[in-house]
């Protein structure tokens, strides 16, 4: 059975009936794609749904179905993947301060140096979270030990801009600790 092929024109209508006719074309095999990667179709379904949502709000113009593929596909591998990252550095946050605070626990005199040196990481924490998209890519990519080679090459720029991106965000988070008092 031959796919039925979509109408370009009508596609970049962008209307109601252009939503539609994309939904009825690609939601069903977005979301599989999706859940391969998420392993939860609920979540997988919301991916779908965003990336539908923006796509129809950017009304971007697409020359062939090809194009409009290779972007639904791109932006929903993307996302599912931005959801595991988002995922893992929540679980990595909540482990982290369960055994610090496991450590702590049988050292009452070291409550006091606990309690603050846990307010700066929720300080440090809260003020990477603040920064741009690009220097927060490259300094989270920096505090995990890769090489300015490895961040440019897997953020498809050039290492003279990941070492401006780095030395900003560095630069600001000191400013904004700074301002903070830690």
């Amino acid at each position: 059975m031959e796919r039925e092929r979509l109408d370009m024109q009508a596609v970049h209508r962008w209307d109601d009936t252009a939503l539609t006719m994309l939904y009825r074309h690609f939601y069903k095999a977005l979301v599989a794609f999706s859940v391969q990667i998420v392993a939860q179709t609920q979540v997988a379904e919301e991916i779908v749904q965003d990336i539908f949502v923006r796509t129809w709000q950017r009304r971007n113009t697409f020359i062939t179905e090809g194009a409009l593929r290779a972007y639904l596909y791109n932006s929903v591998r993307n996302e599912s993947i931005s959801y595991l990252r988002r995922q893992r550095t929540e679980q990595n946050r909540m482990e982290a301060y369960e055994r610090e605070w496991r450590l702590q626990a049988d050292d009452a005199d070291a409550d006091s140096q606990w309690l603050q040196r846990e307010e700066a990481i929720r300080r440090l924490l809260n003020a990477i979270d603040r920064l741009p998209a690009r220097q927060r890519e490259v300094f989270l990519r920096v505090v995990k030990g890769k090489t300015t080679a490895e961040i440019a090459s897997e953020l498809g720029l050039e290492p003279g801009s990941v070492k401006k991106q780095r030395q900003r965000g560095i630069e600001r988070l000191r400013d904004e600790m700074d301002q903070q008092g830690g």
